[in-house]
């Protein structure tokens, strides 16, 4: 029996691409309508290498589908942005932004790598994670120089390595708290970031929302999303522990509309969506009794937050469908 190290993509692999292709297209339409706008030049070198691989990756997963004669999604286009519009997000947001986006395609490629089965697609998303790793470091590297990077905080070095010695170490609710450990440190500040980035979108979004509906829709997003960082402040704040700065002021007074509604709500879904995995990681690294149920707020704040966009994307036909399985009981009940 021959090896065959290309045959038919599996559910796998076309759940990666057609994700990938949609992230992709809604990203590019984003990050070239931000080009416009950057007045650093550092900062415009770095967003004209997040385009110029955007546009490797659309017509590197085209050509997978093509292939195989399996439709290419229809994502987003030069219809859902106007490149014309004024200025909306500062380059120090619009950094921050891509950064962030940076992170995403870490952890979305790396999960690729592992549920992918065919060689090339591997190999395809192998090198997606080294450009998402390489644009990850051009950010950080760049927001480090300019003074905008908020670093985590640093803790001492204990006297020696040790086991837990009793149940205290869970406490969270009642008597003396022990002090949070690193690993949740790094959780409360990763997810807390990402709060801050995902309100400061919200907010620029509402107020360039062309719809009633869509922009009392973002700005409950953004009051959500606020919530959510006075929750994960707290918990800093608690332990006098830094938190980083929010960024709504790197927001323009602009109202005209420079993306599609289509496109606005599709990232503020990705950004929620994408939330409840990251507090779900959370909740599941942090021993102390008191912080699950912070997350199990903020993961059902979200859910919620998610029926109602999921209603409105679908009312409005904007939610794009991902391929299905067969429908077995279907075809077996209209067999004549």
């Amino acid at each position: 029996m021959s090896f065959n190290p290309n045959p038919k993509l599996t559910s796998a692999e076309i759940a990666a691409l057609w994700t990938q292709y949609m992230n992709e297209t809604a990203g590019l339409c984003f990050n070239n309508f931000i080009l416009q706008h950057i007045e650093d030049p550092e900062i415009r070198a770095i967003y004209e290498y997040a385009i110029h691989l955007g546009n490797q990756h659309i017509a590197k997963i085209k050509e997978f589908f093509q292939s195989e004669e399996f439709p290419v999604p229809i994502g987003f286009t030069e219809h859902d942005v106007n490149l014309h519009a004024p200025q909306l997000f500062s380059d120090v947001l619009s950094l921050h932004y891509l950064n962030i986006m940076s992170l995403h395609g870490c952890h979305g490629y790396s999960a690729a790598v592992t549920t992918s089965s065919r060689m090339d697609v591997r190999d395809y998303y192998t090198e997606c994670l080294s450009s998402a790793a390489e644009l990850c470091n051009r950010t950080k590297d760049s927001m480090l120089e300019k003074g905008f990077y908020f670093r985590p905080p640093t803790i001492p070095a204990p006297r020696l390595a040790e086991y837990v010695k009793d149940e205290s170490f869970l406490t969270g609710w009642f008597g003396d708290k022990r002090p949070l450990n690193c690993i949740e440190i790094t959780d409360i500040l990763f997810n807390l970031k990402k709060s801050i980035l995902a309100k400061a979108v919200t907010v620029g979004f509402s107020q360039v929302a062309t719809t009633k509906e869509v922009r009392k829709f973002l700005l409950k997003a953004s009051q959500i999303k606020d919530r959510h960082i006075q929750m994960f402040n707290s918990l800093l704040s608690e332990e006098n522990l830094a938190s980083p700065p929010t960024l709504e002021s790197e927001i323009s007074s602009s109202t005209h509309t420079p993306f599609s509604e289509k496109l606005m709500m599709f990232q503020v879904g990705f950004l929620f969506s994408s939330a409840m995995v990251y507090y779900g990681s959370g909740m599941a690294s942090s021993p102390r009794r008191d912080l699950a149920p912070k997350y199990i707020i903020a993961i059902t704040d979200d859910m919620k937050f998610g029926e109602d966009w999921m209603q409105i994307m679908i009312e409005n036909q904007w939610l794009e469908q991902p391929p299905l399985a067969i429908d077995r009981l279907n075809l077996a009940a209209t067999t004549k």
